[in-house]
C-alpha cells in the first residue's frame, strides 16, 4: 500500500471538511430560505455594492445562466432589486433594505459558527491556512 503524499493528505482533509461545512452553513441559511450559492452572491453585493449579472458571474467564477437563476430567486425573496442601466440591455443588481438586514444577520450567525469550527486553533495557523487556500486559488486561475 502506497503512503499518501502530503499533497494527497491535504486535499483529502479538505474534501472531508468541505461537505460537512457546507451542510452546517446551509442549515443556518435555511432560516432565510437560502442556499450557499445564493448566499455567496448576496454577500458579494453586500461587500462590493451594485453589479451587473456579468460582473457577478465573473467574480463568482460561474456561468451567467446560473447567476440569472439565482438572481431570479433572490428577487422573489425581495433580497435584491434589478434596475436598468444606461444601455437597455444592461441590468444592475443591488440589495434591498431587506437584503442588507438579512446579510447582517447571516454574517453574525456564521461568525459564531466559524469561531466554533476554529476553536483551539492558534491565529497564526488560521492565517497560514488562509494564505495556503488563497495561493491554491491563484494557481487554479
Amino acid at each position: 500500500m502506497a503512503i499518501p503524499t502530503k499533497e494527497l493528505q491535504f486535499f483529502g482533509q479538505y474534501a472531508k471538511v468541505h461537505r460537512p461545512l457546507l451542510n452546517e452553513i446551509n442549515a443556518v441559511l435555511a432560516e432565510y430560505r437560502l442556499f450557499n450559492s445564493q448566499w455567496t452572491i448576496l454577500k458579494l453585493l453586500f461587500q462590493e455594492g451594485d453589479m451587473t449579472p456579468a460582473e457577478i458571474a465573473t467574480k463568482q467564477q460561474v456561468e451567467k445562466p446560473s447567476v440569472t437563476k439565482i438572481l431570479q430567486r433572490l428577487e422573489e425573496l425581495t433580497y435584491i432589486e434589478v434596475r436598468p442601466g444606461e444601455d437597455k440591455r444592461e441590468k444592475w443588481i443591488r440589495l434591498t433594505e431587506s437584503g442588507h438586514s438579512v446579510c447582517q444577520a447571516i454574517m453574525g450567525k456564521l461568525d459564531v459558527l466559524y469561531k466554533g469550527f476554529l476553536k483551539g486553533i492558534p491565529i497564526e495557523n488560521i492565517e497560514i491556512a488562509t494564505a495556503v487556500l488563497t495561493h491554491i486559488l491563484e494557481n487554479l486561475k
